[in-house]
């Protein structure tokens, strides 16, 4: 009989998030002896006492997370007093890295989903001019077109109204432009003009510093007031560090008066946030909102989510993380001009914030798909532009004939800007096909969808964000997703990716993927340049 407990009656809010915390991160391969110091009692009990892949199953019926501590109590394995020697095993262990490196959970969100250029530009724009204490936005590109300086305009107007602006975006990537256009590449045409006006800029081209003066700068920002645990999690990022092209922030959010986010897989610029009229489907519309695909070309389908609730506060403490280490003023999340308590009942729906970053001991995001994957008992939809992960591919091959009946795949195979996905695809779709996964190009539209979400039928659960399946997302890339738990809106969602399938061809013919990719050559240029590209 064990004696040495922590009575789950005492647990104060403080050892519940840890607790929760600690098995998310155990269950998803997180290395909890590298980032916990003094945790090796508690993993050696852990690798006693719970069956890890019954866990990880039962943790994926939930929706891939655990939200709260209540749910531990059910894991295969676990009774009270199993659970009550951990937490005394952890009880005096500093789990303040796990709160940073875990997935962040609200409830009581209002979710509503967005989708193509007019209705994202429409929603930017509105939420912008809505805003009166501040606005957060983190993108990678922002361009210097039509609705770049849109969204440029909105920005100035708020600071004109007394709005605090602070800006994170990717000056040198964002200079590539597009189309072979340099000239909507270049931001500090609209950068200029909002610093002069009060805004708050930094440039993410630079996400980390060289080896050498690291160490100073990191005494710098403890100096100034920087946590020790967000100083921990760049430490990680300089060890993946060689230049600093290899790293790129990848997020795409905005946080507004701590009440509102939209969170998304879009950038600003006419690619992604154009006003021209859609080509309408007959008789497909969500929430009022026709669908449909984009009328030309250059033009992407893509989308975000707004987000009422407390989930606004999780995304600013993600914003502070990377804003004062790229050396950004100091601000407090919690304080009220930040984190208005009393307005954050809005809804019904439950948000969970996961965030990745270059050198994660473990990416939660990847590991969200392959657990998706891999316990998949319902119907199961991924859609993502790009599918280049041989993680996610030998997950998928691995999957069990009754469980490939359950999984669909909708990706751009033909028309899509990534110059080996079409190849990775045909390399590594083969096999899961002939178990029965099913295909659709979205390609058969003539357009590219940059659209980036996942359906779960089993946990009423949809997961949506920036991270697109391929090497430099699991491990060069700052990410950022959010689940979505709630049964009304995961429906509603369905109705939207089931348009997406409806516009797509699915592929029927299984020489459309390569029995033997070793016998193509394009297989090894994907192989050579998977982690780059």
């Amino acid at each position: 009989m064990i004696k040495e407990k922590l009575s789950i009656n005492t647990w104060n809010n403080t050892m519940k998030a840890g607790m929760t915390n600690l098995l998310n991160y155990y269950l998803s391969e997180g290395p909890l002896e590298r980032v916990v110091e003094g945790s090796k009692n508690a993993i050696d009990y852990l690798h006693t006492h719970i069956p890890f892949t019954a866990a990880v199953r039962y943790r994926q019926h939930l929706g891939g997370v655990f939200t709260c501590h209540s749910q531990l109590m059910n894991i295969p394995g676990m009774n009270r007093e199993v659970i009550e020697h951990l937490a005394f095993l952890i009880k005096d262990l500093d789990l303040s890295v796990l709160e940073i490196l875990s997935p962040q959970t609200t409830r009581n969100n209002q979710v509503d989903a967005y989708v193509n250029g007019p209705d994202c530009l429409k929603l930017i724009i509105d939420e912008i001019n809505k805003a009166e204490r501040y606005i957060h936005l983190s993108v990678m590109l922002f361009y210097n077109d039509k609705s770049g300086n849109k969204v440029g305009e909105a920005l100035l107007n708020a600071l004109k109204r007394g709005v605090t602006v602070r800006l994170m975006a990717d000056y040198g990537v964002t200079a590539i432009g597009y189309e072979k256009n340099l000239e909507v590449g270049q931001f500090k045409k609209i950068s200029e003009k909002l610093k002069t006006a009060g805004c708050k800029l930094i440039d993410t081209f630079d996400n980390c510093y060289n080896k050498e003066e690291w160490p100073k700068k990191r005494a710098e920002l403890a100096y100034k007031g920087v946590s020790e645990s967000i100083l921990s999690l760049q430490d990680f990022v300089q060890e993946e560090y060689t230049v600093d092209l290899d790293v790129i922030n990848h997020r795409k959010f905005i946080v507004i008066d701590g009440v509102t986010a939209i969170v998304g897989s879009l950038n600003i610029g006419d690619q992604y946030t154009f006003d021209t009229p859609i080509d309408k489907t007959p008789a497909a519309s969500i929430d009022g909102r026709n669908l449909g695909i984009p009328s030309e070309e250059e033009q992407w389908h893509d989308g975000c989510f707004r987000i009422r609730g407390g989930a606004a506060h999780s995304l600013n403490q993600m914003f502070l993380i990377q804003w004062t280490v790229l050396g950004g003023d100091l601000f407090d999340p919690a304080d009220p001009f930040y984190y208005p308590k009393d307005n954050l009942k809005c809804g019904n729906e439950e948000c969970t914030l996961f965030a990745s970053f270059p050198g994660n001991p473990v990416n939660l995001i990847q590991q969200y798909y392959l657990s998706l994957i891999q316990y998949a008992i319902d119907e199961t939809i991924i859609v993502n532009p790009y599918l280049i992960d041989q993680a996610f591919w030998e997950s998928l091959k691995n999957i069990s004939k009754e469980q490939a009946q359950h999984i669909t795949i909708c990706n751009p195979l033909y028309v899509n800007d990534h110059p080996t996905n079409r190849t990775a695809v045909r390399s590594n779709m083969y096999h899961p096909f002939e178990k029965g996964v099913s295909f659709f190009d979205y390609s058969h539209t003539g357009r590219f969808s940059h659209w980036k979400i996942a359906y779960d039928k089993q946990s009423h659960c949809v997961f949506h964000g920036s991270y697109n399946i391929n090497e430099r997302s699991a491990c060069k890339d700052f990410e950022l997703g959010v689940l979505i738990k709630g049964k009304s809106f995961s429906d509603k969602m369905k109705e939207l990716i089931d348009h997406d399938l409806k516009v797509s061809k699915k592929i029927t013919d299984r020489k459309e993927f390569f029995e033997h990719p070793l016998l193509h050559p394009s297989t090894y240029i994907n192989k050579m340049t998977k982690s780059i590209t």
